[in-house]
């Protein structure tokens, strides 16, 4: 009963994602269109769509329905609902509507390659998407977005909107931020970007990848937590 009340509230979540998905997706083959016809020749540019469609499953995974964690736990709560059944059942929605934007990524990449091939005779990507739809990667993004909505869903329940505000800006911003530095100091320059970028590597060369995987399981796990804990000892009203 609990489980169908829970599927029955968010089964325009999934559609939703989708938007969010194909919303990335059409932005990034736009900017596409537009650098191939003012400044690449080759017209060979990689599948931008395709990586902004990835990006578009975060929004898509933490403001499901519209709504943040901290509004779907507000509304089960306030409705009736264990804190445990909401941490149950809302991360198998999560986990669900994570493969479908993965799913629609899939299937927008292939669109993306025969759109530039049909536009572009001889078109080639230089960057192996295949790589990023492995299974291995695939379930590695699957485990990791539960763990991070709980715990945007745990600070926004904590400290309100001012603190998913921080964590969304932290985000993004990191996610923009570090392959561009990287990407500068593999190109060898000298700039505060390129420096930061060096820093990273360096750092990123103290460990083997494994012993990486590692760390960021535990980061995930430890931010799971710091939301679980979050959500348990929180007051919820009307």
């Amino acid at each position: 009963m609990v489980m169908r009340r829970y599927f029955r509230a968010a089964w325009r979540d999934p559609l939703l994602s989708l938007i969010w998905v194909a919303g990335f997706w059409l932005f990034g083959v736009i900017l596409v269109l537009l650098i191939n016809t003012t400044v690449n020749d080759e017209r060979n540019y990689a599948c931008m769509g395709t990586l902004f469609s990835l990006a578009g499953i975060l929004p898509g995974t933490l403001l499901r329905g519209n709504q943040s964690g901290h509004v779907r736990f507000r509304l089960a709560v306030t409705m009736g609902q264990t804190r445990r059944s909401f941490l149950l059942w809302d991360t198998v929605i999560t986990i669900l509507v994570a493969f479908v934007g993965v799913f629609a990524a899939w299937v927008l990449w292939h669109g993306e390659v025969g759109l530039y091939c049909l536009l572009y005779p001889g078109y080639t990507n230089d960057i192996p998407m295949e790589a990023v739809f492995r299974w291995q990667i695939i379930a590695a993004l699957l485990g990791a977005l539960p763990m991070v909505t709980l715990f945007f869903t745990g600070i926004t329940q904590r400290f309100g909107t001012k603190g998913f505000g921080v964590l969304w800006i932290l985000l993004w911003g990191g996610c923009m931020l570090i392959p561009a530095a990287v990407g500068r100091a593999a190109e060898g320059g000298s700039s505060l970007l390129a420096r930061l970028g060096g820093g990273i590597l360096r750092l990123a060369g103290l460990l083997p990848p494994l012993a990486w995987v590692s760390v960021a399981a535990a980061v995930l796990i430890a931010a799971a937590t710091a939301g679980i804990l979050c959500l348990r000892t929180a007051e919820v009203k009307l």
